[in-house]
């Protein structure tokens, strides 16, 4: 199953840098944007297609009629109860008649949210900033071999590893000093692991964490291939600056103004696309 994860991985981010290239000049917030309005109309479309529309249709009538009927019928009690029942009902009869369509849109909504959390999360570091690297090894028993950490011309290693025994990690502080896609390799006994480093100035894809731990964390980091089974180290991670998202003059994070901005376009076209949402 994770071999399967990382080949659609393989497939989607390509893709996903396609779609953000010509944006790559301007804020991030306008790539973000674009996807957010392609992800809501997408959204609608793929509920339209998986749900019964014809019964939805009926339902949202009722409701709508019965709460006209409250308006007019307020001073009656026992006439508004009942009809604030009848609300109730076909309100839990139309969550029934989404839950399959919320179900199968998890896929590609989760699909879309890894691929924007690698681009908008965090932002590249720019030359003279430093950054903590770390590794976690699965036996703590591997912190006693010999441990180094190779960078390329480029960056520069301020510290020596730190070994700590309690959360079986050996952390590095590393220093950019010139844009570039720098490779890392950090050697444990006679085991090797290529982790990427990313420096620069524009906002772009960002892994922040190589990993082996299995098919969440394969899905969750896109990017760089998971960790071999068997490998002493368990996962290494860089913990880069976040990327600063504004919209409407307010610093947001990404994950909130991707679904504001998609529920917002959703809505907005779903008569366009004649869906009863």
């Amino acid at each position: 199953m994770v071999a399967i994860v990382n080949a659609i991985n393989v497939v989607l981010t390509p893709v996903f840098d396609l779609i953000c290239w010509p944006f790559r000049a301007l804020a991030p917030m306008w790539a973000l944007t674009a996807i957010s309005l392609a992800s809501g109309v997408l959204l609608v479309w793929l509920f339209g297609k998986t749900s019964d529309q014809k019964r939805i249709r009926e339902i949202r009538d009722r409701i709508r009629g019965n709460l006209i009927g409250v308006r007019l019928f307020q001073h009656d009690i026992g006439v508004v109860l009942a009809l604030q029942g009848r609300i109730f009902g076909d309100t839990f009869r139309f969550m029934g008649l989404a839950l399959v369509p919320m179900l199968i849109m998890i896929v590609p909504v989760t699909l879309v949210m890894t691929q924007l959390n690698l681009r908008f999360a965090v932002r590249p570091l720019e030359a003279g900033e430093s950054v903590l690297v770390k590794a976690l090894v699965w036996d703590v028993a591997a912190l006693d071999q010999p441990i180094t950490l190779d960078v390329p011309d480029g960056v520069t290693v301020e510290t020596p590893p730190v070994r700590i025994r309690s959360t079986r990690e050996i952390a590095w502080r590393l220093r950019v000093d010139r844009p570039g896609d720098h490779a890392l390799v950090v050697r444990i006994g006679d085991e090797t692991l290529e982790k990427r480093l990313v420096g620069g100035t524009r906002w772009g894809p960002v892994v922040q964490r190589r990993t082996g731990r299995g098919l969440v964390d394969t899905l969750l980091y896109p990017g760089e291939p998971p960790i071999a089974a068997g490998h002493s180290v368990e996962a290494v991670e860089i913990i880069y600056p976040p990327l600063e998202l504004r919209m409407l003059g307010i610093d947001v994070d990404w994950l909130i103004a991707f679904l504001v901005l998609s529920m917002v376009f959703g809505f907005a076209f779903k008569g366009v696309l004649g869906v009863e949402v």
